[in-house]
């Protein structure tokens, strides 16, 4: 499975991939195959994959992809934590997602907030167990060109920021359509191929239509032509320092 390269990039673009859509993922491998894009995929329900997928799952590890964790049921962390308390969220929530895909051969050192619902007790809580965390900002800060100072975490910081927030690049649910105005992450994306470090962005499915959150290929592909064209390389979690 996936390992860590000797020399990190010290540029990089994180980008990321939640939920179950294993077999959308796997049909996008080789446009990440041909930008040399690595990418992770935060796996939730994964008591609930079908040996194809698993199999498929499997292939993109092999790949040099990560696999990362999304939870067991998708639960809102801190609303979950309020309602049944900490120890109820870990072992009914996490481990049980966590110690799933270890027996499928995944480590799963990182996580990645459902819904980007998060707060510092929670933090806390789960970084007893994974390496890193990944939260969001608001959907609706990706056309703001400030986001560039928010997502952007300078290289000399990178070895201690355990918590890296992101930021959606879907383009639509079902028949709603998010917008093309990606001013914000483009500027972030400018801003770590300038000043080293990383920007950290996420998505669902990959479809030209889908019912849940997706990405179109059409703006996978700008994204990762863009990146490309400005020699920032695309790496997943595991390869963090």
């Amino acid at each position: 499975m996936t390992g860590r390269p000797d020399r990190p990039a010290d540029r990089a673009l994180l980008l990321t991939f939640d939920d179950r859509h294993v077999r959308a993922w796997a049909a996008a491998a080789p446009l990440f195959m041909s930008y040399g894009a690595r990418v992770t995929f935060f796996v939730c329900e994964p008591d609930r994959l079908d040996r194809d997928e698993v199999r498929l799952l499997r292939r993109l590890a092999d790949d040099g992809h990560t696999i990362g964790c999304h939870g067991l049921r998708h639960e809102r962390a801190p609303e979950f934590v309020a309602a049944h308390g900490a120890g109820a969220y870990l072992d009914r929530e996490v481990v049980p997602a966590l110690d799933g895909l270890r027996r499928l051969g995944f480590p799963a050192r990182a996580f990645a907030y459902p819904c980007s619902a998060r707060d510092e007790n929670t933090d806390r809580l789960l970084l007893t167990l994974f390496e890193r965390l990944r939260g969001g900002v608001p959907v609706g800060r990706r056309a703001d060109p400030s986001l560039a100072a928010e997502l952007h975490v300078p290289a000399r910081e990178l070895a201690d920021r355990r918590v890296l927030l992101g930021c959606s690049v879907d383009s639509g649910r079902g028949t709603l359509a998010y917008g093309d105005d990606l001013g914000g992450v483009e500027a972030a994306l400018r801003r770590t191929a300038e000043h080293g470090g990383v920007t950290t962005l996420y998505a669902h499915c990959v479809a030209d239509a889908h019912e849940a959150n997706h990405v179109t290929p059409a703006r996978l592909e700008k994204l990762l032509a863009a990146a490309d064209g400005m020699s920032l390389p695309c790496v997943g979690f595991d390869e963090l320092p």
